[in-house]
């Protein structure tokens, strides 16, 4: 190996050092912890956004439906509630008779 070809692998080395320094400080930008939340906040805002948007939408074309599954849902939250307001009362448990009580044999014989 001559002098000439000592050197040219030195520079080689040099060079593919560089790069390598530059991928790794793009890296380490890239995976900053700060800038990593950043971007994921930005990307949820940004998906509830669209969201928001496309329910809004929906909404607007069919108005039936929304109140439909609104109506459910109030239903589904406050059915007790709705139950006493209109007078439901709760069942009284009842005491047994004695027809409830006896056996079969006393039935017949009575």
């Amino acid at each position: 190996m001559t002098a000439a070809d000592v050197t040219l692998a030195e520079a080689r080395v040099a060079e593919a050092r560089q790069r390598l320094d530059g991928t790794i400080e793009r890296l380490q930008t890239e995976l900053e912890p700060r800038r990593l939340a950043r971007v994921a906040l930005a990307e949820v805002t940004e998906g509830g956004e669209r969201a928001v948007r496309v329910g809004t939408e929906v909404a607007r074309r069919n108005p039936g439906v929304l109140a439909g599954g609104v109506t459910l849902l109030f239903a589904l939250v406050t059915g007790r509630q709705v139950a006493r307001l209109f007078g439901k009362k709760k069942r009284q448990k009842r005491l047994p008779s004695p027809e409830d009580t006896a056996t079969p044999a006393e039935r017949i014989g009575s």
